[in-house]
Parts: C-alpha cells; structure tokens; sequence
C-alpha cells in the first residue's frame, strides 16, 4: 500500500532556520571578540610607539634649545613636554569630565545648555592651577555637583591626582614658571596669547578664560585657552 505524499512526515533532514541563524550569530560573535583583541592589541602597540615618538621629540626639541642664545638650555625642553601633557589633561580629561557632569553642576546652570561644559572646565582650572591648590573635600564642595552614587566624586578625584601629578613634574623640571589667567573680558582674542575654543567665533570677543597661559620665564609654552560667543 502506498502512502499519500500529501500526508507523509517532514523528513528529519528538513533544514532549521532558527539553528542555522544561531550558528551565523555565535559565528558573528567569535569574529567579533577576535577583531576587538586584534584592536586592543593594535592600539595598545599604536601607544608605545606614541610614547616613544613622544620622548624622540622631546630629546629633539632640547637639542635644539641648547643651540639658542635666548633659552637657557635643556630644561626648556621638558617644559615643552609638560605643556603638551597640560593640553592634552584640558583638551581629553576635563572636557570628558565637563559633558559627564556639567547639567549637574549648580554653578553653571544659569548658562546656556551649549556653554555649560566650556565654563565647567574654566571653573575647574581656576582651582586646580590656582597658586593654593584645595583639597579634594573643598573642591567637591565648590562645585556642587547632584551626586547620588559618588561617580562626581571619584572622578574629580581622578582630575586631582592627574593635576597634582603634573603640578609635581612641573616643579621637578626647575625654572620660574606661572599659570596666567589674566585677560581681559570683551576684548577680542589675540592670536600670540590666546587659542579660542573650538566652535567658539574667533572674531567675537573672550566671554571667559577656559584655561590658563603656561609661561616659563616669560615664553609662553601653551597660549590662554578662551571661550567667545558662539
């Protein structure tokens, strides 16, 4: 007797989308993980060699100022190096920490939303490059940041340390050096003492210093970061 194709079983060798698309997904993710490791390690390779170049042109830069008459030497070198590591602490690690918190901060709220994180990180180096560093304590209490779980409070901590740190090295690489944060406000920026800030019009006049001068003896090293109108 000879059965009716129409009513015969699936066969077990019937394909299984969802099986196959889980397959495709555990493959997907394998090939994902490999690539993340293969940037990890690319980036963390990428990092020694910025490091080292770093160090290369540090040795270059000194060289170089040993050679002039109006600079007293090797020294300036590294002060060029610490301007590098100030710009990149104001440009990377208070700006990150500005955008995270500054709809928090009480003392910028009556600003406009796009200025908020601009005047959070003047107020942050008005005290952490003043000449009498806070504590920690006082600081966090300057700022009055909403703050439920202690993330403001870590990561200004983490601000401190880097500041401190530098403040450390700067003092170790020897000669007469200052943070100038005098400017005057409604004045047009002067492109031989002042960077403006991204975004910010170059043509309109300085709001507020966002970031002091470096000056060592005299030769600014990293110009007065200012905040015009937008």
């Amino acid at each position: 007797m000879f059965s009716d194709p129409a009513h015969s079983w699936p066969s077990s060798r019937t394909p299984r989308p969802r099986q196959d698309a889980l397959t495709q997904a555990l493959q997907r993710i394998d090939d994902l993980e490999h690539t993340a490791r293969a940037g990890e390690q690319q980036h963390t390779e990428m990092k020694r060699r910025l490091d080292r170049l770093e160090r290369q042109l540090s040795v270059l830069l000194a060289s170089r100022l040993e050679q002039r008459s109006d600079l007293p030497g090797a020294r300036h070198g590294d002060h060029q190096t610490l301007a590098r590591r100030f710009r990149t602490l104001i440009e990377q690690d208070f700006v990150t920490f500005a955008r995270r918190f500054a709809d928090r901060c009480d003392r910028v709220l009556d600003r406009p939303t796009p200025e908020r994180s601009a005047r959070l990180i003047g107020i942050l180096s008005e005290r952490l490059f003043a000449r009498n560093l806070p504590s920690k304590q006082q600081l966090v209490r300057h700022l009055r940041l909403a703050d439920h779980a202690g993330h403001a409070e870590a990561a200004i901590a983490d601000l401190y340390e880097r500041c401190t740190d530098l403040a450390a090295r700067i003092d170790r690489a020897g000669l007469h050096h200052t943070w100038d944060f005098a400017s005057t406000i409604g004045e047009h920026a002067d492109p031989a003492r002042h960077d403006v800030w991204p975004r910010c019009d170059s043509r309109a006049p300085i709001s507020f210093v966002m970031a002091p001068a470096y000056l060592v003896d005299g030769h600014i090293y990293s110009p007065q970061i200012v905040y015009t109108r937008l």
